[in-house]
């Protein structure tokens, strides 16, 4: 049987087990083992193989919403091995570190874990009409509000599967008035 065929006659008998679901008949559990070199296959390409900052979106906001900036709302694309938007599982470690010129590695400012493990938590940091994920995290009180500086923000994405990903910002804050978090 071909490798079309194949995939055609799985598509069908799963169009038949959701057509069971709907009609509120219980629906078969499936024993789904990574072991299996296709579900396997599949997870690798479905899961996120690379992360982008927007950079023109992440910024320095006022948690506050007095014009300081207290926090930094972070906005970023999560996209698989075939380089289409996707949804994120996992957790996600944020770092916000202030360059100085003498010291290359800088002065870590904040460091924020956040967990992406059920449907809510997807809900609540993605944007469904961009798909863009978006983290307001704010400073803790001894570091606010942000002065101007250099910064470098970085983030890593460890996947449930041991992977981890990263991407980093290099950014100027020149201290002037910082918008609003936007409400969520």
């Amino acid at each position: 049987m071909s490798t079309r065929a194949k995939l055609l006659r799985r598509a069908s008998v799963l169009s038949v087990f959701v057509a069971l679901g709907a009609g509120g008949c219980q629906q078969p559990q499936a024993d789904v083992q990574l072991a299996d070199s296709e579900v396997a296959q599949y997870v690798e390409l479905v899961l996120p193989a690379r992360l982008e900052i927007q950079k023109f979106l992440t910024k320095p906001v006022s948690f506050a919403g007095d014009g300081a900036a207290d926090g930094i709302e972070v906005i970023l694309a999560a996209y698989d091995a075939a380089g289409d938007l996707t949804k994120v599982v996992g957790t996600f470690h944020f770092e916000l570190t202030q360059s100085h010129v003498k010291d290359s590695i800088g002065t870590r400012l904040a460091f924020w874990p956040v967990a992406i493990k059920s449907e809510p938590a997807m809900r609540l940091y993605q944007d469904r009409l961009s798909r863009y994920y978006e983290f307001p995290l704010e400073l803790q009180a001894e570091h606010k509000p942000l002065p101007p500086g250099q910064y470098v923000l970085s983030v890593w994405l460890h996947l449930p599967t041991g992977r981890r990903i990263f991407d980093e910002y290099e950014f100027t804050y020149d201290g002037q008035g910082a918008a609003p978090v936007q409400p969520r």
